[in-house]
C-alpha cells in the first residue's frame, strides 16, 4: 500500500464522511484513473519515439499510439496516421504517480495557476516544461524539445464539492 493510498484511506475519507452524508466507505469518492496524453503537431518517427520513451520513463508503463480518426487537408493529416500517444494509470501505478506528482513535481513548477475543471468528476491541466521530472532531467539533451503533456485526473464522484475536498485533502490546488 502506497503512502497516498494510506493517507486517502485514513484522513481524506474521514473528511468526506464528516462533511457529506455517506453511509458506507465504498461510496466515498476516490481516484478512478489518471490519463497522460501527448499530442504532436509535426509528425515524424523521431518525435513519436521520443515522446513515447518520455512517457514510459515518467510513468513506468508502455503508452499507446493514438491515430487520427479523420483525414484533415489543412493540417496535412491522413486517416489512421499517428498523432500522439496516451497512457491510462490505474490502481497502484496511479497512486504512485499521484504521490510523486504532488510531492516532487508540483513544488517545482514556477507559475502553477491551479487546475481547470472539465466537469464534476474530471480535472485536467497541461505541463509545458517536462524537465521538472527528475527522470527526464538526467537526459536533458534528448528530451529538450518535447511538446506539452496533458494530464487528466478522473474521480468517482459526480459533485464538485466532494471532488474539491478530495483534492484539497491531498494538498492539490484547485481554482
Amino acid at each position: 500500500m502506497s503512502i497516498h493510498q494510506l493517507h486517502s484511506k485514513k484522513n481524506i475519507q474521514y473528511d468526506l464522511i464528516s462533511q457529506f452524508t455517506h453511509k458506507n466507505l465504498y461510496y466515498t469518492p476516490q481516484l478512478q484513473k489518471i490519463v497522460l496524453n501527448f499530442g504532436i503537431k509535426e509528425i515524424n518517427l523521431k518525435t513519436l519515439v521520443l515522446v513515447m520513451t518520455a512517457l514510459e520513463v515518467i510513468s513506468t508503463q508502455k503508452p499507446i499510439v493514438t491515430k487520427s480518426k479523420k483525414s484533415n487537408i489543412f493540417l496535412k493529416i491522413r486517416q489512421g496516421a499517428p498523432v500522439g500517444c496516451k497512457l491510462h494509470l490505474r490502481k497502484k501505478a496511479m497512486h504512485f504517480f499521484f504521490y510523486k506528482f504532488i510531492t516532487k513535481i508540483l513544488p517545482n513548477i514556477k507559475l502553477f495557476e491551479g487546475i481547470k475543471i472539465k466537469n464534476e468528476n474530471a480535472f485536467s491541466f497541461s505541463l509545458y516544461d517536462l524537465l521538472i521530472f527528475p527522470e527526464l532531467e538526467i537526459q536533458y539533451d534528448l528530451f529538450q524539445k518535447i511538446p506539452k503533456l496533458d494530464i487528466s485526473i478522473v474521480t468517482t464522484t459526480n459533485y464538485f464539492k466532494e471532488s474539491k475536498v478530495l483534492f484539497t485533502g491531498s494538498q492539490f490546488f484547485i481554482k
